[in-house]
């Protein structure tokens, strides 16, 4: 299995790049990983120097008028010999039909991955691999896995999204409530709704609103019995500011296995205390209120 990051601060690259195999970052079409041209051939670059490989992600919707600019984006994609591509518009899946990036493509819809039919109809259009969706339980996520293995990827640590949508909802209450608003592309904010304590991330940017679990996603236990089966697990940094605990993050999650992973999970979690949860692994989205009770 291959070990990915999202980079988020290009400050942070020095530091963790040596313990994952690749960088996953963007420009255009992206949730938060965004970089200029200029700095995603220097991550490009520095990438390689290391052996280590480089992904672009365009994961968000792609509308009439941003046509032109996504193939101007792809003809600068194809510039870079990246590693893949992942992406959740099917527009790309027709525009790269111009370039020789079928192969790397890598389907991320989000919530829609939800079996292996739907896998396999992805993985027969000759596309790379597929992305499943956070929302699964344990058993249904080894099912997919275990039917398409070396063929299917997964986010196995950080705060999973929730919401999105191409609506600047942030900007408009504050426009509504006539405060003043700096808070496009950071991460400082955050949702309580009006039944419940905890706080929801939620950042607003070029592509529109994010709304992301209270919780950061980890999954120390169930790596050990889903790596075989994994081609790529992704470590997502976003609204995750301590860079020593991705630092460790990567490293745990680089050694652990079944004799030590006890251990290894209740270190992290006594160094780096936060709110963290197996997220869906264990719980069904579609069960009532009555079979919770």
């Amino acid at each position: 299995m291959e070990l990915l990051l999202t980079l988020r601060k290009i400050d942070m690259l020095e530091k963790v790049l040596p313990l994952v195999d690749g960088i996953i970052c963007g420009k255009y079409f992206c949730s938060a990983y965004r970089f200029s041209k200029e700095e995603l051939v220097q991550i490009r670059k520095y990438c390689y120097s290391l052996g280590k490989k480089f992904y672009i992600v365009m994961d968000n919707f792609i509308s009439e008028d941003e046509k032109m600019l996504m193939y101007e984006y792809l003809d600068f994609i194809d510039t870079l010999n990246v590693d893949g591509i992942f992406f959740h518009d099917l527009g790309v899946f027709d525009a790269v039909r111009s370039y020789s990036l079928r192969s790397r493509l890598i389907y991320d819809g989000k919530s829609v991955m939800c079996n292996s039919l739907d896998a396999a109809f992805m993985l027969d259009q000759g596309i790379d691999s597929v992305m499943i969706s956070r929302e699964l339980t344990l058993e249904e996520v080894k099912e997919i896995a275990v039917n398409h293995p070396g063929k299917i990827d997964m986010q196995i640590f950080g705060h999973l999204r929730m919401s999105y949508s191409r609506r600047r909802f942030l900007s408009n209450y504050f426009r509504q409530i006539r405060k003043e608003y700096d808070y496009f592309d950071k991460e400082t904010l955050s949702l309580i709704e009006e039944k419940r304590e905890y706080k929801m991330p939620i950042m607003e940017d070029e592509g529109g609103t994010f709304i992301y679990t209270d919780y950061i996603f980890t999954m120390f236990d169930e790596l050990c019995e889903l790596r075989p089966y994994l081609k790529r697990g992704i470590i997502d940094t976003l609204f995750v500011e301590d860079a020593n605990k991705i630092a460790q993050v990567c490293r745990d999650y680089r050694r652990i296995n079944e004799s030590n992973r006890d251990f290894i999970r209740e270190s992290f979690y006594h160094n780096y205390p936060d709110h963290y949860s197996s997220g869906y692994l264990y719980q069904k989205t579609n069960i009532t209120k009555d079979e919770q009770n």
